[in-house]
């Protein structure tokens, strides 16, 4: 696990240990829910957590565009939907990346 994550040197024994279980917790979790895949939303800018959950498994499957708001007057920031195959999407469809960005009222 420890080479899946290029940043955890970063953490000290605890938070790694408790970063670990937690993540063992919830793979347990998902692949006992039988549901075809686990998506998140990640800041296009935050390249560090990009590529970590790439590296945990997961892909770009699209882009929304202002997912974010920003404050001070700065603009609204776009993200990228990140998702993972679970074992219940044998053909892996659930990830087929969108070839056109979308807006937030499109997410169902």
């Amino acid at each position: 696990m420890a080479m899946l994550l290029p940043c955890l040197w970063l953490l000290n024994s605890v938070d790694l240990a408790w970063l670990l279980n937690l993540w063992s917790c919830l793979k347990k979790f998902l692949k006992e829910r039988a549901d075809f895949f686990v998506d998140l939303f990640v800041r296009v800018s935050n390249q560090v957590a990009v590529n970590m959950y790439t590296q945990l498994g997961y892909s770009v499957y699209r882009t929304v565009i202002e997912y974010y708001s920003a404050s001070n007057g700065e603009p609204d920031e776009d993200a990228y939907d990140m998702r993972k195959a679970l074992s219940r999407d044998t053909e892996k469809k659930s990830i087929i990346p969108l070839p056109h960005p979308v807006r937030p009222e499109d997410i169902e």
